[in-house]
């Protein structure tokens, strides 16, 4: 089989550290893992068997070697939403493949110098890219998506909220808000016969890289996502931590004496108010080798400027992302590659915020709240100090009662205690992981009977601070098992992003109308919020098609059954047409035949200020936007499954017609929006 002469390698590929021409000539040596679609993906393959200018020939095709020249090259696009990313192509989905003859060689313009050495193959895989994208929805008032895989409103590993029949490859639909893609590069080349054969050598591999549905503005955004949108780690000096995917004003501005945030207005019946991010690794940067034992959004409320009021968490994400067990402790794995999505509005967190031991906290935006911010925190695992965590009966522990040793589990069949004195230290705080392998029934508390763990089989992690120097767990007529216990002593707690504010807004909604919330696919790939609150009005455009037919006779009425010459006129073998028709005045002239019928309305924002007004752009040029509503659609959604559909409001799709902006007051620079917007839904009508 035919081969190549010569070598190939990386002339240009979007995300490069040092192998290509290119590398060296952009930002950060074009370490950018993670990439916009809708930019340029340049893939470019340079062969060293011909210069530029050179044609490729049968004649150069050596026999005995089977090699020849390169015609074209192959360019596989694969794609996948599997994260981490597999390093087997099998388990990727081929999406296109792309045949590329040599580029046109580069016009020498110096006489007697020779053309450049080797010959390029280019191609640009953004539209292919941008095909497979679009965005992601996560059901209103639920954590997260069900599956970062499939994405919000398509499903998971179970029966899905669109469909009734058991998940299958069939009826899901891949999460539309990001692509892993990996391109394999595959020489062709001429034989001796003239023909063109595929080379049996292995493909050229380019680095993988992950694509978002997102934009950058010539005049006003960063293309490179390596500092701002790729999370990655957090180092304690950095200026600017990495963020959140939503261009959204996120600033302290100076009020007098007082730094005040720029918060984000958001009101306390709002079910859904996301933060979407891109969870690159997840590991301490100081130390390569610690590994998280906890991810979550930390979430701070305060009663007034720098006063907090509660501290609580949220960390529904934590079901997409990879783990895997280090010294029989569950780790989060430090290469994730996967996005993320979290609901951070004040319903949700008030029924579903947790404490730092994971037990839920209710209320903690309560009346006295102003604002609230939130980031991204690990928790690191340090060294267990545990030894025998996974109940090997090496004589660790200490047995009373109850408690034995066997296959590989502690068991309990009553009441008794399992400890280990001088383990810990009075006074520190220490994080405690276990297993529950199997339960029965009774109850388990650890320690000194300061936290009960729940009564059931499963992992459980919580913290405390000791007051005894023994690691014990006791049980109170428990019946059951536990295994790889883990003790951690003083866990490093890493922020890994910026921090989001958020203020309480308060105002009451007017009648009949309401609020107006959006919904939109945003600039940088995840989906942003907004309620309008002013002059909402609401329209009806129609549109009628109407046909011309001939009108009844007003002089001719029958008024009776027989004609003078005996003809009955009521036979139902006789035939009159609706041209004969006499004092049938309720048709004829013009008929509508159908009726195309549109709700327009319109709504005007609050006095915004610049920054605020150049972000609410984005609804205009969006493709993709909802406003919250409540239906009989979504009221039957909610009955038949709360746990897919928890709110009885829907995303329905609007198109925005246009948006006009008005200035307030010119010296603040205070600004309005008009935004009028058609349901995309058409307003159901009858035909004649």
């Amino acid at each position: 089989m035919a081969k190549y002469k010569g070598t190939i390698i990386a002339g240009i590929q979007p995300l490069d550290y040092t192998g290509s021409q290119l590398a060296q000539m952009s930002r950060t040596n074009r370490s950018n893992n993670l990439m916009s679609a809708n930019k340029s993906l340049r893939y470019q393959v340079m062969w060293n068997g011909l210069n530029e200018g050179q044609a490729p020939n049968k004649n150069s095709f050596n026999p005995s070697s089977n090699k020849g020249d390169i015609i074209n090259i192959i360019f596989d696009v694969y794609a996948t939403t599997i994260s981490p990313p597999s390093a087997n192509i099998a388990d990727w989905t081929l999406v296109s493949s792309i045949k590329k003859t040599r580029d046109i060689a580069n016009q020498n313009y110096i006489a007697g110098q020779p053309n450049l050495a080797q010959q390029r193959f280019t191609v640009d895989i953004s539209s292919i890219c941008q095909d497979a994208l679009s965005y992601s929805l996560v059901p209103i008032k639920k954590g997260t998506w069900q599956s970062s895989i499939y994405g919000g409103m398509n499903g998971g590993s179970s029966k899905q909220d669109n469909v009734t029949q058991t998940i299958s490859s069939y009826n899901v639909t891949q999460n539309g808000a990001f692509r892993h893609i990996w391109v394999y590069a595959t020489p062709e080349v001429i034989i001796a016969n003239g023909t063109i054969q595929k080379v049996t050598q292995n493909p050229f591999q380019f680095n993988k890289i992950c694509v978002i549905n997102s934009l950058a503005q010539y005049e006003l955004d960063n293309p490179y996502y390596y500092n701002s949108f790729l999370i990655n780690q957090y180092v304690s000096n950095t200026n600017s931590p990495r963020g959140f995917m939503s261009f959204c004003p996120n600033k302290t501005v100076q009020v007098g004496n007082s730094v005040l945030p720029f918060a984000k207005n958001v009101r306390t019946d709002e079910e859904a108010e996301w933060l979407y991010w891109y969870q690159y690794k997840l590991y301490n940067s100081s130390n390569s080798s610690d590994y998280a034992s906890k991810a979550r959004i930390k979430v701070e409320t305060f009663s007034s400027v720098g006063t907090v009021q509660n501290t609580c968490y949220l960390s529904d994400f934590n079901s997409n992302l990879a783990t895997e067990t280090r010294n029989n402790l569950v780790v989060f794995k430090q290469s994730q590659s996967v996005l993320c999505a979290q609901n951070l509005s004040p319903v949700y967190i008030n029924a579903n915020a947790q404490d730092d031991a994971g037990n839920i906290l209710i209320n903690q935006i309560d009346s006295s709240t102003q604002y609230y911010k939130a980031s991204l925190e690990y928790l690191t695992a340090e060294d267990n100090l545990i030894g025998d965590s996974n109940f090997d009966n090496n004589g660790w522990w200490g047995l009373d009662f109850s408690w034995t040793i066997s296959g590989g589990n502690a068991n309990s069949n009553g009441s008794g205690t399992i400890y280990k004195g001088s383990t810990v230290t009075i006074g520190k705080t220490y994080l405690v992981m276990l297993e529950v392998t199997s339960y029965a029934s009774g109850s388990l508390i650890y320690p000194n009977a300061s936290y009960s763990i729940p009564s059931a089989t499963g992992k459980y992690s919580f913290t405390y601070t000791a007051t005894s120097a023994t690691v014990s767990f006791t049980g109170t007529a428990f019946v059951g098992s536990i295994d790889n216990v883990y003790v951690q002593e003083n866990p490093a707690t890493l922020r890994a992003t910026e921090y989001r504010y958020f203020n309480i807004d308060r105002e009451t909604a007017n009648i009949p109308f309401g609020f107006v919330r959006f919904h939109w696919l945003n600039r940088a790939g995840g989906i942003d919020s907004y309620t309008a609150k002013r002059n909402v009005t609401e329209g009806l455009s129609v549109e009628k098609n109407t046909v011309e037919i001939k009108s009844a006779d007003r002089t001719w009425v029958q008024n009776q059954y027989t004609s003078a010459n005996s003809l009955t006129l009521n036979d139902p073998s006789a035939y009159i047409s609706n041209t004969m028709r006499g004092g049938d005045l309720y048709k004829g002239g013009r008929e509508v035949l159908s009726v195309n019928a549109n709700k327009n309305n319109s709504v005007f924002t609050e006095p915004l200020n610049k920054q605020t007004a150049d972000w609410l752009q984005e609804i205009i040029t969006s493709p993709n936007v909802w406003i919250e509503m409540d239906t009989d659609a979504t009221r039957r959604n909610n009955t038949a499954n709360p746990f897919q559909r928890p709110s009885t409001k829907g995303y329905i799709p609007v198109i925005i017609n246009n948006t006009d902006m008005e200035i307030l007051n010119q010296e603040s620079g205070l600004v309005t929006f008009n935004i009028e917007y058609t349901l995309a839904h058409k307003v159901q009508t009858q035909r004649n």
